[in-house]
């Protein structure tokens, strides 16, 4: 759009877009911002269908047949370099090899950002009318910023704690196409384990649990998975490793006086599955058009950039802001509980698409008839279900009245925070 834009990059150009990721992304994300799909040796294996199994490890959940699950697992490296030589074809410079520093700040205005080469050790300086912190759950940028616009501390249960490896399967999978999805306290407390499929014979396998409880590490959870799980035993890890990944409503504001936030930096990603690349492009292709139209106003505050708030969380983001007090849910109930519901189908695949989707729970009058029916030996699981779909809602309501203007940003943000602090479900 005739920017000048400049990419600062802690890694050397050849390994952009190599890091620890669960691979997966829906085609709807590519949909909606109009970037290309992947092809060739971008994708890894297509993706139609998922199962979802509980503690028992039986009577599993199977998702078929949801064109809003239909996607691909890719290949990290590839992919990265395909978009970075997209960005590089449009006009963007790259800086790769260097570690950013500190905001550059002039009064109340960020104004650019210090850098320092990892070759040479040479530090500089380079100014701009608007800086992108888009460095992921570390936020270079955000967490060196003073504003009452913006959140630096992230709270160790919104956080999740990540290891996964590939690797390559003794036999091949029977549905190379199908993804599953473990949930329950041993496998993954306040978390899941997954495997991804990445080909006919190999697959992206790791798992995620909540942060600040001290349920030991998510490697050595892994590992114990591994071993007992008949499909991974004896498999050879081909690369792994580890992360953090936030798991919450995105910040209450993405901007600052000449400073926005993409990515998990702005925690912009599922809080169910982590997933963060389909929710990142969503916001990059909205930011660059608020950024160009700031520019052009030359009002390049908060309140100049404040249409990317208004067009992210008041569309994608409101659906992930719902879905927060679904993940709530998910991990304070007790292993029994998820297993009864499993086995009751107190929970359809289609609730957990429409979760997904942002739609809530959906639960016609009928609806809950029949899942009280087979439900009412556990009443207080019907009730924690029901309350849940009604916080869904409360928050997808309230994140569509998302503020106009920073000056109701506080008031907005009290309310946000009563239905995250309301939304407590059963006993553990």
């Amino acid at each position: 759009m005739g920017l000048r834009t400049l990419i600062l990059e802690k890694k050397p150009r050849e390994l952009i877009g190599k890091k620890v990721c669960g691979d997966e992304i829906s085609k709807s994300h590519f949909d909606a911002t109009g970037i290309d799909y992947p092809t060739g040796d971008e994708v890894s294996s297509v993706i139609s269908g998922a199962d979802v199994y509980p503690p028992c490890m039986t009577n599993e959940l199977k998702v078929r047949g949801w064109k809003d699950f239909d996607g691909w697992t890719v290949d990290r490296l590839a992919f990265g370099q395909r978009l970075l030589q997209e960005a590089l074809q449009a006009g963007a410079e790259l800086m790769d090899t260097c570690r950013v520093g500190e905001p550059v700040v002039k009064g109340d205005q960020v104004v650019g950002v210090t850098f320092k080469s990892l070759i040479d050790g040479n530090e500089g300086t380079v100014r701009s009318k608007v800086v992108v912190d888009a460095s992921g759950f570390a936020a270079t940028i955000r967490n060196k910023l003073d504003d009452d616009l913006i959140e630096k501390r992230v709270d160790k249960s919104d956080v999740a704690l990540c290891y996964r490896e590939i690797v390559k399967l003794r036999i091949p999978l029977a549905e190379p196409e199908v993804a599953r999805v473990f949930i329950g306290s041993r496998t993954a407390p306040d978390g899941y384990t997954w495997i991804f499929p990445k080909g006919p014979q190999s697959v992206n396998a790791g798992v995620g649990i909540g942060g600040g409880r001290g349920r030991g590490s998510p490697r050595s959870l892994f590992e114990r998975f591994k071993e007992e799980y008949p499909l991974l035993y004896g498999c050879e890890v081909l690369d792994a490793g580890g992360g953090a990944v936030p798991v919450r409503r995105p910040l209450k504001s993405l901007v600052g006086n000449g400073v926005a936030f993409v990515g998990d930096a702005a925690l912009q990603v599922n809080p169910i599955h982590g997933g963060g690349l389909g929710p990142g492009m969503r916001a990059g292709i909205i930011l660059g058009e608020v950024v160009k139209g700031a520019i052009a106003r030359r009002d390049v505050t908060a309140v100049g950039l404040w249409e990317y708030n208004v067009r992210y969380l008041r569309g994608f983001g409101r659906r992930l802001a719902s879905l927060e007090a679904f993940r709530r849910l998910l991990q304070q109930l007790s292993d029994e509980d998820m297993n009864f519901g499993f086995e009751k189908r107190l929970l359809e695949a289609g609730d957990l698409m429409a979760a997904n989707r942002g739609d809530g729970i959906p639960m016609g009058l009928f609806e809950k008839l029949k899942r009280f029916k087979r439900g009412i030996s556990r009443f207080r699981l019907l009730m924690d279900l029901q309350r849940a779909a009604h916080l869904m809602k409360k928050m997808d309501r309230l994140y569509s009245n998302y503020p106009s203007s920073p000056d109701r940003l506080n008031a907005w943000n009290r309310s946000v925070l009563e239905i995250v602090e309301s939304a407590t479900f059963g006993h553990r």
